[in-house]
């Protein structure tokens, strides 16, 4: 009797838990489906913007298209990035995403003369150099529209969906606007010495480096504010430098200032030098960061000359050089590879240094795009470039 009631009551538990994962499941199918239906019909508010990511993130790998290479005009492409499951283009009349085999899954006539894009993981800001109009893409969508008060002149997102906006202002020489992921204004910060050129966000959105520069003795000289871009105070002010063409934050804490003939990493806590690369090779032609490794092309800005590409650690510490017979383009490293585009060659690396391959792909190439790999650009297609081998 004891053991019939026993398996009784083990039955009757199992019952109840079985019932109570049908539930759960019932409950999570009808929330994805309305997700779903909700996004497609476009009845969803600013509160529902991350949702929205997702079913579009979603529903972006689920589009099967013939694969690549994709071919079309590309004759006016200006800009390609990385935007997770998509492939983010813009061109100087639409803003393009792709999927993974090639689907094209989103386009968007901008109406802008002077585009420029930057991406995220889920999102893509595209705004009008030296106008007013900004807006905010997912991989489906056009989920905000903004008119800022002045003129534009740099838009940064970070994967955490922040956006900075660096505008001219009307009693300051500059200023950054940072949003939150539904384009909520977080603060505002007030350049009052030199002229902000650009600005950027951590990968998390908590850290922002703006970089201003003013003319010292007729020489162009930047400084580099580093902000909290949670609290909106500034951390510290990197002083006095040349120019920085790029700037990278390695993570919340580091921070690599791209020169146009040096890398310096930053401790954004303190201002202070972590590690330096000088070139001795030229100017930096090209800068690829892909932890744990950074890539470097040098050389000269003049076209037919060779150049060299350094691949290294993040300390600096070199891994191999490699001697490149013509003026380096861009780069990519990605799946163990790391790819050179020269003017008319494509060269695949192993991180060994071993020359792996070499292709023809002529001069209207636009650049490289680590993407699902890398993706080869040029203005008749979009190429998936195929791993080869290690011999």
């Amino acid at each position: 009797m004891s053991e019939k009631r026993i398996s009784r009551k083990e039955l009757a538990r199992q019952n109840r838990k079985k019932n109570k994962k049908r539930k759960n499941l019932r409950t999570l199918m009808i929330i994805a489906i309305t997700a779903v239906l909700v996004y497609i019909t476009g009845i969803y508010g600013a509160s529902l913007a991350y949702l929205g990511d997702f079913v579009a993130s979603g529903l972006t790998y689920l589009q099967v298209g013939s694969g690549f290479p994709v071919e079309d005009d590309y004759s006016t492409l200006l800009q390609g990035g990385d935007m997770g499951s998509g492939l983010a283009l813009l061109t100087s009349d639409n803003f393009l995403v792709y999927s993974p085999t090639g689907k094209n899954v989103f386009s968007y006539s901008h109406s802008m003369s002077q585009p420029v894009m930057d991406s995220s993981d889920n999102r893509a800001v595209i705004y009008q150099s030296g106008g007013t109009s900004l807006k905010i893409a997912n991989h489906q969508n056009i989920l905000f529209h903004k008119e800022m008060p002045n003129s534009i002149i740099h838009a940064d997102i970070s994967d955490s969906n922040r956006v900075a906006v660096t505008t001219r202002s009307d009693s300051y020489n500059g200023e950054v606007v940072v949003y939150n992921y539904n384009m909520d204004q977080r603060f505002v910060w007030y350049c009052a010495r030199g002229f902000p050129v650009y600005s950027l966000l951590s990968d998390s959105g908590r850290t922002m480096a703006v970089c201003a520069v003013q003319t010292v003795n007729g020489l162009l000289q930047s400084d580099v504010y580093v902000i909290d871009a949670v609290k909106g105070v500034e951390k510290v002010t990197i002083s006095g430098g040349a120019y920085p063409q790029k700037m990278i934050f390695l993570d919340d804490d580091r921070l690599m200032l791209v020169y146009a003939d040096k890398l310096v990493i930053k401790d954004t806590r303190t201002g202070e030098d972590l590690a330096i690369y000088q070139s001795e090779n030229g100017k930096l032609l090209a800068v690829e960061n892909s932890s744990p490794y950074i890539a470097v092309a040098t050389g000269s800005y003049t076209g037919g000359t060779s150049s060299k590409v350094i691949m290294m650690a993040v300390d600096f510490t070199e891994k191999f050089t490699a001697e490149i017979p013509e003026k380096v383009k861009d780069l990519s490293v990605s799946r163990s590879r790391l790819y050179v585009l020269g003017e008319k060659t494509l060269y695949e690396y192993d991180y060994s240094g071993t020359l792996l391959s070499s292709c023809s792909t002529g001069s209207l190439t636009h650049g490289l795009v680590t993407w699902n790999g890398t993706i080869l650009m040029d203005s008749t297609a979009l190429t998936k470039v195929e791993k080869t081998k290690s011999r």
